[in-house]
């Protein structure tokens, strides 16, 4: 025979032993999740999954093609594009270096970067090439590592072009207003123009009616380099000159007519 004393719970012991399976339930839930790995670092309670880094040099020259054109002596700027390719993870830190050839200067005031899995962000870099140097394109050797950490590298490879001599002249071309236009119902009006070298434009000026008005240093060592000038608008007929140089002193210069009405 079964003692009731033993079966027979009161109402006081049955919500007691149900708060303590509760508790032991609860506490069970973390040790699952780990052990289908939903213990990760992610924000999104997945497993995290640890990539190398990637790093690409978004050289300040022409897009597409590797390196930027520097006089000897000249600093320029690369900007190095770091990448987080984890999945799931908390976020991480990284050390980018920049390896240049025998003689050059090279500076990244800020080396160290965090991002969140799958993001990316930039580092800048400065290198300044030696004088003296002999016309060629030298290797700018990057690598991207997670701080404090022994794993595997990212890389990339850019050039400092260093060139002596240049005889042409930059292009201007889009300019605004066009040549012949007229300019109505407004009070003022965005005057552009954009100039590019086969090596590097230097600063563009803009005249109006033959007098000076403002200047655009086409700064980061660019190819391609656009002015822009809010004029408040005067009716009448009007010049716009505009004259474009690149680091050799060569010059090119396009003046439109145009009507305010």
């Amino acid at each position: 025979m079964v003692n009731s004393k033993m079966t027979t719970k009161t109402p006081a012991a049955r919500i007691a032993f149900i708060a303590a399976f509760l508790v032991v339930g609860l506490a069970l839930v973390p040790v699952a999740l780990a052990a289908k790995g939903g213990g990760g670092t992610g924000g999104g309670g997945g497993a995290c999954t640890a990539s190398t880094p990637g790093v690409t040099v978004a050289n300040t020259w022409q897009w597409g093609v590797p390196g930027s054109w520097g006089l000897a002596g000249q600093q320029l700027k690369y900007a190095i594009n770091v990448i987080n390719a984890d999945v799931g993870c908390s976020s991480s830190s990284f050390v980018v270096t920049l390896s240049a050839p025998s003689g050059f200067a090279v500076s990244i005031p800020t080396n160290t970067i965090t991002l969140s899995s799958g993001s990316s962000g930039y580092v800048w870099a400065y290198v300044t090439s030696p004088n003296p140097i002999a016309d060629g394109n030298y290797p700018l050797s990057v690598t991207v590592a997670r701080a404090a950490s022994s794993g595997s590298t990212g890389s990339d490879t850019s050039y400092y072009k260093v060139y002596s001599s240049d005889t042409v002249a930059p292009s201007l071309y889009f300019p605004a207003p066009g040549n012949g236009t007229t300019i109505s119902g407004k009070s003022s009006f965005n005057i552009s123009v954009t100039s590019n070298d086969d090596h590097e434009v230097k600063q563009i000026d803009l005249y109006i009616d033959n007098a000076y008005t403002t200047t655009t240093v086409c700064s980061d060592i660019t190819y391609d380099c656009t002015l822009y000038y809010p004029w408040a608008l005067v009716r009448g007929q009007h010049t716009a000159t505009f004259k474009s140089y690149d680091w050799m002193g060569n010059v090119r210069v396009m003046t439109v007519t145009f009507t305010v009405s």
